[in-house]
């Protein structure tokens, strides 16, 4: 079954970010169907780096009924002929405009009013679960209704994928900063929802100078909200180059590339805090007056600090007391959740998992120029014997494929992903699950030049955040020089196979080790790096 579909992601910026892997779980759920992005204003810039995976729609009104009337919006959205939307927030006004627009399958949560605009009522939404969960549920109970394939955790954790351009300006930000984002610690002072969700800022001021007297360095982030608070933190610590703001001079995207790169996080139950968590970055979050049980960060490099006092979670914006839930939070309590998450300042920083990053075509499949039929799919010799030994001593298996066909308009991303479920399916057969694909999709003489296009290394960068993995511990296996080469930038060892073009390559790489299969690749360096 194919067709399109409508997501209305939601509204607040950690919503919208713990409903990414719903999202990304919906794209391999149903590969043959194409996917459209609706968002307000404050969210949508955060699939930005999504576009060609996803058709991102223009933003909504950040007001509903100022700007676009609901009716124009629907009419609109007729022109693209939807089949289906998937509406994750639950407010009244995201139900009326697909009902205006007529699509014939609206899935939701339900409410009393919004029942109506819904042809597939939700109900059980609550603030006893995770509302990550309940998201993946969401998305679960459409594409059950789609005929498609399951929806289940994503591989990715908790971490939004980045552009390897977005990864690269961040880089290049450190590098000019004169900080070290391996000794930073970030602090998220704000929260747009209230007073209760903010720890005092006289804490977060002190919590700075200890950090600042143990080495640490100091990046505040937040939105335009926080820009004149953080800028006067700065300016009252007077701790010189290590320690400044970014507070309004990042957008979303450009906070999740470079949070990627810090030691650790502290923020309140806010934006910052998801951001973090899709950044693959240790978080401590603190929470007041909502319940982490709902909205509070997950996986193993986490901590969350809540009093749950008689009163809280209350979830109110204000509070007639002095925020007590928030008051019994002291300085040292959240130094210590830090320290457990972080090490010492100058101890080596976690490292990620071992991994295997191959090419695609000549490495694992049979060369087929330009392959745009599944059909013609299939795998070398001793590539899944070797994939699976890979698998079986724990390494992270990752796909980074130059697919130019896309860029020459000899194939879509539609028709990629279905070449790429054949594949899936056939290393299925032989009990192999790939941990993730990467693909560029450009060519310097039909799109210009790009940052992910093997030989340079931005597919690789963007693995090795998506995924949690250590260059250091990982190889990039594949035919060409452009391979071999986009390993070394990437900082990976690289490895020579004699399949494909491996053998007119081999001749110009004498230095790179070379194997007629992927089983004896994997013969030779797992023994040799237990």
């Amino acid at each position: 079954m194919s067709g399109r579909l409508l997501v209305r992601m939601p509204n607040w910026i950690g919503d919208a970010v713990m409903a990414t892997p719903a999202l990304l779980g919906l794209e391999r759920a149903l590969p043959e169907w194409k996917i459209a992005i609706q968002a307000i204003p404050r969210t949508w810039s955060l699939w930005e780096g999504l576009v060609g995976r996803f058709e991102l729609l223009p933003p909504l009104p950040a007001v509903p009924g100022r700007g676009r009337t609901p009716v124009r919006i629907a009419r609109e959205l007729r022109r693209h002929r939807f089949d289906a939307a998937l509406l994750f927030p639950p407010s009244f006004s995201s139900a009326v405009v697909p009902a205006l627009a007529g699509i014939p399958i609206r899935v939701g949560w339900a409410s009393e009013l919004r029942r109506v605009l819904l042809t597939d009522p939700v109900s059980g939404r609550t603030r006893e679960r995770h509302l990550r969960t309940q998201y993946l549920e969401l998305a679960a109970r459409l594409a059950r209704k789609l005929e498609g394939g399951a929806v289940g955790a994503a591989p990715e954790g908790t971490r939004v994928p980045l552009t390897a351009e977005e990864l690269e300006r961040a880089h290049r930000w450190w590098e000019e900063s004169g900080m070290d984002p391996a000794r930073t610690i970030a602090l998220a002072p704000g929260a747009t929802y209230g007073e209760t969700k903010r720890w005092p800022v006289p804490r977060y001021r002190e919590l700075a100078r200890l950090l600042l007297d143990e080495g640490w360095e100091i990046l505040w982030v937040g939105g335009r909200e926080e820009t004149e608070l953080a800028h006067g933190l700065v300016a009252e610590l007077d701790a010189g180059p290590c320690c400044r703001s970014v507070a309004g001079a990042w957008g979303l995207r450009e906070t999740l590339a470079g949070l990627s790169a810090v030691r650790g996080v502290v923020s309140n139950d806010s934006g910052a805090l998801h951001l973090a968590q899709a950044a693959g970055v240790p978080v401590v979050g603190i929470f007041g007056s909502t319940s982490p049980a709902w909205t509070g960060p997950v996986g193993e490099t986490q901590a969350v600090l809540y009093d749950g006092i008689a009163c809280s979670p209350c979830f109110a914006r204000t509070c007639p007391t002095e925020i007590e839930c928030l008051g019994g939070i002291g300085v040292e309590r959240v130094r210590s959740a830090l320290a457990r998450l972080t090490g010492p300042v100058f101890d080596a920083p976690r490292r990620g998992r071992p991994a295997i990053l191959l090419d695609r075509d000549g490495t694992i499949l049979t060369a087929v120029p330009y392959l745009n039929d599944p059909g013609q799919v299939s795998l070398l010799p001793g590539a899944a014997a070797g994939l699976r030994a890979f698998q079986e001593a724990g390494y992270a298996l990752v796909v980074v494929t130059n697919q130019s066909a896309i860029a020459r308009g000899m194939l879509d991303h539609t028709g990629l992903r279905i070449i790429h479920q054949r594949m899936e399916a056939l290393l299925a057969e032989e009990g192999i699950v790939l941990t993730g694909i990467e693909v560029c999709p450009h060519h310097p003489e039909f799109t210009g030049a790009c940052a992910c296009r093997k030989p340079a290394p931005g597919m690789l960068r963007r693995a090795i955040h998506r995924f949690g993995l250590d260059p250091g511990a990982s190889w990039m296996i594949g035919d060409s020089p452009s391979d071999l080469e986009a390993g070394r930038r990437g900082g990976l060892r690289p490895i020579l196979v004699r399949t494909g073009y491996g053998r007119e390559t081999e001749p110009s790489e004498p230095d790179v080790p070379a194997f007629d299969t992927l089983l004896e690749v994997a013969a030779s360096v797992i023994p040799a790096h237990k």
